[in-house]
């Protein structure tokens, strides 16, 4: 018989060889997911101390989680995962963040505690249950949500392979656990076990490398189910601005905000991406991008503290004498995960981000490889007025060839009718000016558009004229002016224009997604065309004053979960201690206690007056208990305030020496039994005065 005590269980005698290799493969599978987890995410010390206590668990007999607390452990969990994810610096758990799954070290972590806690939970005969191995799979899927080198990836591969194995090997040892002979595995069990074990594990070397091949198809159809409002071609922030992604880009939750900006004035055109070649019905970017290095760190923690902390990046050396404060700052802080793309202003100068990697392409778009999901950044522009004067002189004659080629198949009526546009245009100012004003003046905007099979919507559009949307204007515009010799390229991202007026801030939403064209003129530099009529570009609303409100508190809270996870506890204590300190705090609490304690007194009162006035029988037999309790306070017999009636009852019977102590307390007794059953009617009343006379 095993015998289970609260802080120990001892296996039975029969049980302990097999009992021991389950949890020594379990054990195994435990350290595997440690060490991958440490590897991958660089967090040595929660994965050393993962390992240092599953071997405590496995090689001791201290258990003193019961039952009931492990049934409940998984909700404790939840609870503390859901505060940790708020409140804590994610760099307390993570060394290095997940790649598409924002929270995917987290998981695996508390998957990870959660089976050590079965280590050391209470069960018959030391058994672990049979779904270990399926949180162990869970968890190494999710540590494989990271970034990898070749290297790194045949690493991860041999993990799985293991990973495969021990979960094998784990159900045949606890198949021996249940003992007697029909538990055991025969010679040719064990045969069939070993060629499944080789097979999986040749089909998943063979499967998974292949996977990196399709990685970004994977990541995009995953990012699909996890996040349908950010599609791989939602508001063309990918590798291909397909035509009609921002379009259903502002259709998608079109009232959602998509990002803040605190700045001086109105930070207007943010770019998301921009497009260099255009195909069959959409543009592609080149892949083509220059990694940055930083110029300096800041300790600055949050917008609240004084400005976005992180790593300064000098975008160009023409103004890298310039100092930040000659330039126009941008607080971007995002509200939606836009994986690695980073909103800037044309004539971005520098920014600031919590990264130690940015790159820039040719078309000054700013990108980030693993940049925190909703995590601020700053910008400076050295201008606000649409132009971008910082690479004036140069723009190569490769990048001229490649910003002026149009498709081969590119019907050549469109060619006659960008000449018939530009007329006798001849500076690339006029020719800007010339299509800008052909579009607004022969051309109407409508939300979506009818394109004929088989047909290019380019074409169909210019020359057809229908009503359309932003991309077509868009790429009506560059097309055009490409076919005239004029530099341009096709761009998509968000019009910040709404102003909130509590918080002190502009914001963009989904609605605001926009695309607009962006031509190189040798005089001035790269130029903003906004060919879209007025109708279709994204304008300032009126907006309650309630829904600012409520919005400008859901910034306040996003600064603060942002402040405190970058400056850790000593800022949360440090901010705590900071309204403790200021002289209106304290006076607004003690007006608030002083509320609360008001609202109470008035309540009680309320509910004694209602009680008086409910029911008069009620109050007959309230003011005979006030009489009762006058004639014996005379008498030297006082009912204390926290006596019951029975209480006072059984100490009225031992005044013996008092007379009639004994019917008083018959007479409290009654009274307590009326007052308090519900049997308050006019026979008990009558009873009460007959008792009490």
């Amino acid at each position: 018989m095993t015998q289970v005590t609260s802080s120990q269980v001892i296996p039975s005698q029969a049980h302990i060889p097999s009992a021991r290799v389950q949890r020594m493969v379990a054990a195994a599978l435990v350290v595997l997911q440690a060490s991958a987890l440490g590897y991958f995410f660089r967090t040595p010390v929660f994965s050393t101390v993962a390992i240092v206590l599953v071997i405590v668990a496995t090689f001791t007999q201290n258990r003193f989680l019961s039952e009931r607390v492990v049934q409940r452990l998984p909700i404790l969990l939840v609870i503390v995962f859901v505060i940790q994810r708020t409140v804590l610096p994610l760099s307390w758990a993570a060394g290095k963040s997940s790649f598409l799954i924002p929270d995917a070290v987290l998981i695996a972590e508390y998957l990870l505690v959660y089976q050590i806690a079965l280590f050391f939970a209470i069960n018959k005969d030391d058994r672990l249950p049979s779904f270990l191995p399926i949180l162990a799979i869970a968890a190494v899927v999710f540590i494989g949500d990271v970034r990898v080198d070749p290297s790194g990836r045949v690493i991860y591969q041999l993990l799985s392979l293991a990973l495969v194995m021990l979960a094998i090997g784990y159900y045949f040892a606890s198949r021996r656990i249940g003992g007697g002979g029909g538990g055991r595995f025969s010679v040719r069990h064990v045969v069939w076990l070993i060629s499944v074990a080789i097979f999986c594990a040749t089909v998943g070397w063979v499967s998974a490398s292949g996977l990196y091949r399709y990685a970004r198809q994977i990541e995009d159809t995953m990012n699909a189910f996890i996040n349908p409002s950010l599609r791989p071609d939602s508001a063309g922030f990918s590798g291909s601005g397909r035509i009609g992604s921002v379009a259903r880009q502002k259709d998608l939750s079109g009232d959602r905000v998509a990002l803040r900006v605190y700045a001086d004035s109105m930070p207007g055109y943010l770019r998301g991406k921009a497009f260099g070649y255009y195909r069959q019905g959409q543009w592609q970017r080149e892949a083509r991008a220059i990694p940055l290095t930083p110029l300096s760190k800041t300790d600055e923690a949050s917008v609240l503290g004084g400005g976005v902390g992180g790593a300064t990046f000098d975008l160009t050396q023409a103004v890298a004498d310039q100092t930040g404060e000659s330039q126009l700052p941008l607080d971007i802080w995002p509200s939606q995960p836009y994986r690695e793309v980073l909103f800037t202003p044309l004539g971005v100068s520098k920014v600031r981000a919590p990264v130690d990697r940015l790159s820039i392409d040719i078309h000054r778009i700013v990108t980030a490889d693993m940049m925190p999901p909703e995590t601020p950044y700053r910008t400076w522009r050295l201008r606000a007025d649409g132009v971008d004067s910082i690479d004036k002189p140069k723009l190569r004659p490769k990048d001229w060839l490649t910003l002026t080629a149009l498709p081969d198949d590119l019907d050549p009526r469109i060619g006659e009718l960008a000449r018939e546009v530009i007329g006798e245009a001849v500076t690339t100012g006029d020719k800007i000016a010339a299509v800008e004003n052909f579009f607004l003046d022969h051309y109407q905007y409508q939300f979506g558009i009818e394109i004929p099979d088989a047909t290019d919507p380019i074409a169909y559009f210019l020359l057809e004229r229908p009503p359309a949307h932003c991309e077509y204007f868009a790429s009506g515009a560059a097309v055009l002016l490409r076919s005239v010799g004029v530099p341009c390229r096709y761009v998509t991202g968000l019009i910040a224009v709404e102003k909130n007026d509590y918080g002190d801030y502009w914001l963009a939403r989904n609605r605001d997604a926009h695309a607009w064209a962006e031509a190189y003129d040798p005089e001035r530099g790269w130029v903003l065309v906004e060919a879209t009529p007025a109708s279709g570009v994204p304008q300032s609303t009126q907006v309650s004053g309630a829904s600012q409100l409520w919005d400008a508190v859901q910034a306040w809270w996003a600064q603060l979960v942002a402040s405190i996870r970058m400056g850790g506890i000593g800022r949360l204590v440090w901010m705590v201690l900071s309204l403790l300190l200021n002289p209106i705090v304290p006076g607004v609490l003690a007006l608030l206690a002083a509320g609360w304690l008001m609202m109470r007194f008035a309540q009680r009162r309320r509910l004694a007056v209602a009680e008086m006035s409910g029911d008069p029988r009620v109050q007959q037999i309230q003011e005979m208990l006030a009489q009762m309790d006058r004639r014996w306070r005379k008498a030297g017999v006082d009912r204390q305030p926290h006596e019951t009636m029975h209480q006072f009852a059984s100490r009225l019977e031992g005044q013996l020496s008092v007379p009639d102590s004994s019917r008083a307390a018959e007479w409290y007794r009654k009274y307590a039994t009326i007052r308090y059953s519900g049997g308050v009617n006019d026979e008990s009343v009558n009873l009460l005065r007959q008792l009490g006379s």
